[in-house]
């Protein structure tokens, strides 16, 4: 089994949205901006430079915008902060209406910075991933199969700690939304790649019965239920002494 890299993932992502992402509205710069988040390219290429450095792409600073287009920054970024702290406050699929009246935004003018709630689900996406990069890495850690797979669980309960709501959120969209499928994909095959490169050489690449029992063992619902019975400390504990036994 091959590891898979983020430029791999880009790739899968571009084929499985290539033929439904919807095209970008031309109305106005804002509109084209966001509807372009849906477009598979734009999404991808945004995807791959977050992970692979943190952060969104560059885009233009505060003192090159105009006041129009300063005000229309504050706003969208007023949307999307609401948006997300809905979803953090455990509301997976917001409505237009609530998210209006939590940023003060209103609904009319939500809809002029995001042409469809697809497109306000992508900009929270680039929103997230930056923040849940370094949980997401390659680099596997030296030492031990003991050290490592604690480092393991430890990044993995950061990731939950961080993206667990935004997840479910994604798990809870994903039967209609093109994006958020993409994304479950694309975070589903992610961390379980993590677990093969992680805890090699102790674990064989193709030994997909040990690799499935890991995967389940290291998922979001395990790990807050584990959190919430045992406390975070002893998670962490119980689950990276379960890896050692299961990989040794």
């Amino acid at each position: 089994m091959t590891a898979v890299t983020p430029s791999d993932i880009a790739t899968a992502a571009n084929a499985s949205l290539s033929a439904e992402a919807p095209a970008a509205n031309t109305a106005t710069d804002a509109a084209a901006t966001d509807a372009a988040a849906t477009d598979t390219t734009a999404l991808t290429s945004a995807l791959e430079f977050a992970l692979a450095n943190g952060t969104v792409s560059p885009s233009t600073e505060p003192s090159e915008l105009d006041g129009r287009k300063l005000r229309a920054e504050r706003g969208r970024s007023a949307v999307l902060n609401a948006a997300l702290d809905l979803v953090n406050s455990g509301n997976p699929e917001p409505t237009i209406a609530e998210i209006a009246v939590a940023s003060g935004v209103s609904e009319r003018t939500i809809f002029r910075y995001f042409p469809d709630r697809e497109a306000l689900f992508s900009a929270l996406v680039f929103e997230v991933v930056p923040r849940v990069a370094q949980y997401l890495s390659f680099d596997r850690p030296k030492g031990p199969l003991a050290e490592r797979a604690s480092a393991l669980v430890a990044q993995r309960c950061g990731f939950v700690r961080v993206a667990g709501p935004f997840a479910r959120a994604v798990e809870t969209l994903s039967p209609h939304s093109p994006v958020a499928a993409m994304m479950l994909q694309m975070r589903r095959t992610r961390l379980r790649d993590q677990i093969i490169i992680w805890l090699g050489p102790e674990l064989v690449v193709d030994d997909t019965d040990r690799i499935a029992v890991l995967d389940a063992l290291l998922s979001r619902t395990v790990i807050e239920q584990l959190t919430a019975e045992l406390g975070p400390d002893e998670a962490i504990h119980a689950l990276s002494q379960s890896i050692v036994r299961i990989v040794s």
